[in-house]
């Protein structure tokens, strides 16, 4: 490895050369996970008024080398990953590593799937130019103070993802060192994303472009398109620009620190249970707890949520109008669970978030953040919610959640993963058999050639 001021050509050696090869079993097998998860919330999303507009921008047909995840059409590699990624988090139901504060596998699978196809990759080399992006973006994230970047308005989703998903990219498509630091330089001027957009098809749309950006930028280096190749570290580069220089070491550190494809065990990947951002999910678990299955808004008085400091950062829709601002709203996730006893993709549409009861009870949500829980040990691990609900006759119930399924102290089983897989094909309308989807999926990896997933064409 070399020394922190060329941490761009660093990562660029270790995406040439990292030995995925011998990537463990259960690595790969995470990674698959992944795919399933990040194919089904694609195909659920394709539905999307958001995905039908940036569809009807891009060109699809018969002939286009790679497949867009959301439909099984056609187009070229970057509209296809451009298309996928805007499809798998317009939903906002997939995974989240909370190293990255962000969402991994919704910019990396569609950019390196649909650049795989462009160049006649095998199964098995687009599964490691994965893992490959998957390092990168947890190394990038030692860099900086994530915490932070997130805070100050970056959507860490698409700042890092761009240049994760260029790294996996030019691990199919560059030829050597030099282009593929040329790759993440050109990423690098790429990444953007503001969270004031949170609760709009532009939150989507971030996710989208990075992928898109992320293929676009290896293919312009492959081809000789030249960037700064200290771009990352350089005193207008990356870090400077989105949080600080001084973290530069911990970049090379994690490369170097464990085997190639192991991040992928190490740090956590979450699946979301329930389909709305991954901050409402210990929430949404505590109010399911609490359902009496008879009560309605006017029964319940008051309701306290308590969460961690931060875990209110996303959530900044207090009295959502929308589908789209409900997934960000802990009033409005807080008073459907509370009254329907359930939280599905039907949840988040205009017509259930504008519910007059709804509405009502939401009104009667408090949210707070408090650094010692209100309930149950002082102590926690990442985050809690605790929830308080006091009703008219008196009486209080309350419980609490640190730990939500799904998370990957609590993973869903593979069977639970494919009835979230059959969910989103049946939410979707397409005419696709679920289990021909679901055994392509958890089977990705072998040596032949990847054209397309055969249960996805139309």
């Amino acid at each position: 490895m070399t020394t922190d001021a060329a941490v761009t050509r660093t990562v660029a050696q270790y995406v040439r050369d990292a030995d995925l090869g011998g990537a463990s079993e259960a690595a790969l097998d995470q990674a698959r996970r992944t795919l399933v998860d990040t194919v089904a919330v694609a195909v659920a999303g394709g539905r999307e008024p958001a995905v039908r507009i940036v569809r009807d921008t891009v060109a699809t047909g018969p002939d286009g080398p790679a497949q867009v995840l959301a439909d099984g059409s056609r187009a070229t590699a970057a509209d296809a990953a451009l298309l996928g990624a805007v499809a798998g988090h317009a939903l906002d139901y997939d995974d989240v590593v909370d190293h990255i504060y962000g969402h991994p596998s919704v910019v990396l699978w569609p950019a390196v799937l649909a650049a795989g196809q462009s160049v006649g990759a095998t199964e098995r080399q687009i599964i490691e130019a994965y893992l490959a992006g998957f390092d990168v973006q947890m190394a990038l994230a030692e860099g900086i103070d994530v915490r932070r970047h997130y805070a100050r308005g970056w959507h860490s989703t698409a700042t890092l993802g761009v240049v994760a998903a260029a790294a996996g990219v030019a691990r199919l498509l560059c030829p050597d060192v030099e282009s593929m630091a040329h790759a993440l330089g050109v990423a690098a001027s790429m990444a953007g994303g503001s969270r004031q957009n949170f609760g709009t098809m532009t939150k989507p749309l971030h996710a989208g472009l990075a992928a898109r950006d992320g293929v676009l930028a290896a293919v312009l280096a492959a081809d000789g398109f030249t960037a700064d190749e200290s771009q990352l570290e350089g005193p207008l580069g990356f870090f400077a620009l989105y949080d600080t220089r001084e973290q530069l070491a911990g970049v090379t550190a994690a490369l170097g620190a464990e085997e190639p494809g192991a991040a992928i065990l190490r740090r956590r990947i979450n699946v979301k249970r329930y389909p709305a951002c991954y901050n409402t999910q210990r929430m949404s678990n505590a109010a399911l707890d609490l359902f009496n299955g008879s009560e309605r808004a006017a029964d319940i008085k008051h309701v306290q949520v308590t969460v961690e400091p931060g875990g209110l950062d996303p959530l900044i829709h207090h009295r959502p109008r929308s589908g789209l601002e409900g997934k960000f709203s802990a009033e409005y996730v807080v008073a459907a669970a509370l009254l329907d006893g359930r939280l599905g993709l039907d949840t988040y549409t205009d017509a259930a978030v504008t519910r007059p009861e709804v509405q009502a009870l939401a009104e009667r949500v408090d949210v707070t953040e408090q650094r010692v829980p209100p309930r149950g040990p002082a102590e926690w691990d990442q985050a809690y919610a605790v929830i308080r609900v006091e009703l008219a006759d008196g009486s209080v119930r309350e419980t609490r959640v640190d730990v939500p399924r799904g998370d990957c102290r609590a993973p869903l089983s593979d069977a639970e993963l494919e009835a979230k897989l059959k969910d989103c094909v049946s939410y979707s309308g397409m005419a696709v058999d679920p289990g021909e989807l679901s055994a392509e999926l958890f089977d990705f990896g072998s040596g032949t050639v990847f054209t397309g997933f055969a249960a996805l064409e139309p």
